[in-house]
């Protein structure tokens, strides 16, 4: 009966970006199991070569090139990157999981692999996913995590590439990674870099989305 209550829960979350609050610490899995793993069609973010689905309760603080800045109700930031170059050449790594973390799983579905990693610090959580060449991180209290998860679960289910696109963008080297190489095989497993990172935003006004303006359109 709980189980089909969290099954319930989740899809609703699915079809009307709400929250989920009353999870437990053993459904993350479930989590990830409903959320990240399955087939998802929503999408209301595109940009050139890519798009993916956000929760209507985040919004952009900042975009750039293929990184993205979101904040949710609670004021917790969401750190996205999407690693087209390594997309295009189909570059792997091995993940393995970390019994020293709070929450650590690889992730494997068909052609698409990945991890999801928590850690816990005397503050709050700190998150780092990463599927079909997507990375995500968020840092977050108690309270926040389990809504953290599930974002952080949707969003990534969402990513879909347009191979037309990019094998243009790659294949004539247009694509201009100014900044740091950001390495997506890798967790952290600290905040600091996260934090340094998001400071540079605090100050940033929020790009404001009229929720009736965005479309939700049927991927492939």
């Amino acid at each position: 009966m709980k189980k089909l209550f969290v099954i319930l829960m989740v899809i609703t979350l699915c079809l009307t970006g709400c929250s989920v609050v009353n999870l437990n610490k053993k459904d993350i899995d479930e989590v990830i199991n409903l959320v990240l793993l399955k087939n998802s069609k929503l999408k209301n973010s595109n940009f050139e070569g890519y798009s993916y689905y956000i929760p209507r309760e985040l919004s952009f603080i900042n975009k750039k090139d293929y990184n993205a800045i979101l904040k949710d109700n609670s004021d917790n930031y969401y750190y996205l990157y999407v690693d087209a170059i390594s997309y295009h050449h189909k570059i792997e790594k091995e993940y393995k999981v970390d019994d020293d973390a709070y929450f650590s799983r690889k992730l494997k579905k068909k052609d698409k692999f990945g991890y999801f990693e928590i850690n816990k610090s005397e503050d709050g959580y700190f998150i780092e996913a990463m599927y079909n060449y997507m990375k995500v991180e968020a840092y977050v209290d108690e309270n926040n995590l389990h809504d953290a998860v599930t974002n952080i679960s949707i969003i990534l289910s969402s990513i879909k590439y347009n191979d037309k696109v990019l094998d243009t963008l790659v294949g004539e080297n247009i694509l201009d990674y100014k900044e740091e190489v950001y390495n997506i095989f890798e967790t952290k497993k600290n905040t600091s870099n996260f934090l340094d990172y998001i400071e540079e935003y605090e100050d940033i006004e929020e790009e404001k989305y009229d929720e009736d303006s965005i479309k939700i359109k049927e991927g492939e």
